[in-house]
C-alpha cells in the first residue's frame, strides 16, 4: 500500500526537526566532549612530567627545598614550552604554596595535580591548570554555525517535492518488498550461506576493531614526549652526553617508526597484494623486544632470549614482529596479574625438520583447563573488563595462518604457558 501525501508530509517534518536539533546539538557536543579529553590529557601530562623533575630537585636537598622559591619558580618557567599559557604552583604537603609561575587565568580552569616524593613519602603535588575559555568560545561559534546548517536542512527538506517524494517511497516499499522475497528465497537454500555471511561479518567487525588499534598511540606518543622532555630537562640542569642524547632519540624514531609502519600492516593484513620477502628470524624478534623491553625492565620481568642468528623466514617481517609483540605484552599482563615471584619470559627461535619455530614461554602459571579452548576465539579474553579487547591472539593467529602459511598453537609447561609459532 502507498503512502499518503499527509503522512510523507509528516515524515519530512520530523526528518527535518531531527536533522535541525541534530545538527545544532550533536555536533558541538562531540567537538567539546573530545577537545575536553585532548586538554585534559595534555595537562595531566605536564603534571606528571613537571612532578618528575620537580622531585630531583627535592631528592637534591630535601630539607630545605621549601626555601628555594627563586629556584623552583625558575624551574616552573621553563616548563613547558609552548604557545598555551599556564598557570604552574607548587605546594608542600600541608597545601602552603611554595612557588608558583603564570599569570590568572580566564576561567573555567582545567586543573590537573601530580604528588611531589622524597624518598616514597609525599612532599608536596604540583598543579597545572589551563583555561577552557578558548574550548568554551569555540564550541559556541561552531553551535552557531550548526544551528544554521540545521536551519538550512530544515528548509531543504521541506522544499523537496512532495510528488517526487510520494513517488520514491512507493518505490522503495516496492523494493523492500521484493527484497524480503529474495532474501527469504537465500535462507531457504540453507544455513551453510547463513554461516559463511556471518562468518565474514566477524572478519568485517574485527577490521573495524584493528582501526582502533590507532587509538593505542596515546602511550607511545607520551613516551616520545616525556624523553623529549627529560632531553630538555637535563640540557637545562646539566650537561648532556652524546652517547645518551644519540640513544634517546634512537628509541625515540624506533617506537614513532614502529607506530608508523605496523598500524597500516595489522589494517589491511588481509589484502592479497602484500608482497613477501625473506628476513632474518633474530631481526624480527629483536624488534619486538626493543618495543617492550622497558616495560618488562619496569615490572621486573626477566627475559631470556635464545634465536639462531642465521635462520631466515620468508612471509612479512613487522606483521611477524607485531605477532611476537602480542604474545610478549600477553605474558607480561599475566605475570603481573598473578604477582608471580621471579618472572620470566623465554623466547627461543629453532628449526624444526624444515620449519623455522619460535616459542614464547613463561613461567605464570598456564591457561586454565575451561578456557583453553576458547583462547584462539575473536573478543574472548580472561584479562578483566576494559584491560583487553580479545581481538590479539586470534588476530595473530589468523595472521600467521593466512598470511604466512603457518601455525600459532599454545600449550601448558609445568610452570607456564608456551605458544609457539611455526613458519
Amino acid at each position: 500500500m502507498r503512502i499518503s501525501i499527509a503522512k510523507v508530509i509528516r515524515i519530512t517534518h520530523t526528518l527535518s526537526i531531527l536533522l535541525s536539533v541534530l545538527a545544532a546539538f550533536t555536533v558541538p557536543l562531540v567537538y567539546f566532549s573530545a577537545g575536553y579529553k585532548q586538554v585534559a590529557s595534555v595537562v595531566e601530562t605536564e603534571a606528571e612530567v613537571n612532578a618528575s623533575l620537580a622531585t630531583r630537585i627535592i631528592s637534591n636537598n630535601p630539607l630545605l627545598w621549601r626555601y628555594e622559591g627563586e629556584r623552583l619558580e625558575e624551574f616552573l618557567s621553563h616548563r613547558p614550552n609552548n604557545r598555551m599559557k599556564e598557570r604552574r604552583r607548587i605546594f608542600d604537603e600541608k597545601g602552603v604554596l611554595i612557588a608558583e609561575y603564570g599569570e590568572e587565568l580566564p576561567p573555567p580552569l582545567m586543573k590537573r595535580s601530580s604528588a611531589l616524593f622524597d624518598s616514597g613519602h609525599v612532599v608536596g603535588r604540583i598543579e597545572i591548570s589551563r583555561s577552557l575559555r578558548q574550548l568554551f568560545d569555540s564550541t559556541a561559534k561552531l553551535t552557531f554555525v550548526a544551528v544554521l546548517l540545521g536551519f538550512f536542512a530544515y528548509l531543504f527538506m521541506r522544499m523537496v517535492p512532495l510528488r517526487a517524494l510520494d513517488e520514491a517511497l512507493g518505490t522503495l516499499i516496492e523494493l523492500n518488498r521484493t527484497l524480503e522475497l529474495r532474501v527469504n528465497e537465500e535462507v531457504a537454500k540453507g544455513r551453510e550461506k547463513d554461516l559463511l555471511l556471518m562468518q565474514q561479518s566477524k572478519l568485517a567487525a574485527m577490521g573495524e576493531m584493528i582501526g582502533n588499534i590507532a587509538h593505542q598511540w596515546r602511550q607511545p606518543l607520551n613516551a616520545v614526549g616525556l624523553i623529549i622532555q627529560d632531553l630538555k630537562s637535563t640540557c637545562q640542569f646539566g650537561n648532556i652526553e652524546k652517547e645518551y642524547l644519540n640513544a634517546s632519540v634512537e628509541r625515540a624514531m624506533t617506537i614513532i617508526h614502529h607506530m608508523s609502519v605496523t598500524i597500516d600492516d595489522f589494517r589491511f593484513f588481509y589484502q592479497p597484494e602484500k608482497e613477501r620477502v625473506t628476513f632474518k628470524l633474530a631481526d624480527a624478534v629483536a624488534k619486538a623486544l626493543y618495543i617492550i623491553d622497558a616495560s618488562f625492565t619496569s615490572h621486573g620481568i626477566g627475559i631470556s632470549v635464545e634465536v639462531q642468528n642465521d635462520m631466515f623466514v620468508d612471509g612479512f617481517p613487522n606483521v611477524y614482529a607485531q605477532v611476537l609483540l602480542n604474545l610478549l605484552s600477553n605474558a607480561r599482563d599475566v605475570l603481573v596479574e598473578r604477582d608471580i615471584q621471579n618472572p620470566k619470559v623465554t623466547v627461543r627461535g629453532f628449526r624444526d625438520g624444515n620449519k623455522t619455530v619460535v616459542t614464547v614461554r613463561d613461567n605464570g602459571g598456564g591457561i586454565a583447563d575451561d578456557v583453553f579452548h576458547r583462547i584462539f576465539e575473536p573478543y574472548f579474553s580472561t584479562k578483566e573488563d576494559g584491560k583487553g579487547t580479545g581481538i590479539g591472539l586470534s588476530m595473530s593467529k589468523m595472521i600467521i595462518e593466512k598470511d604466512m602459511n603457518g601455525t600459532l598453537t599454545a600449550s601448558n609447561t609445568e610452570d607456564g604457558a608456551e605458544f609457539r609459532i611455526e613458519v
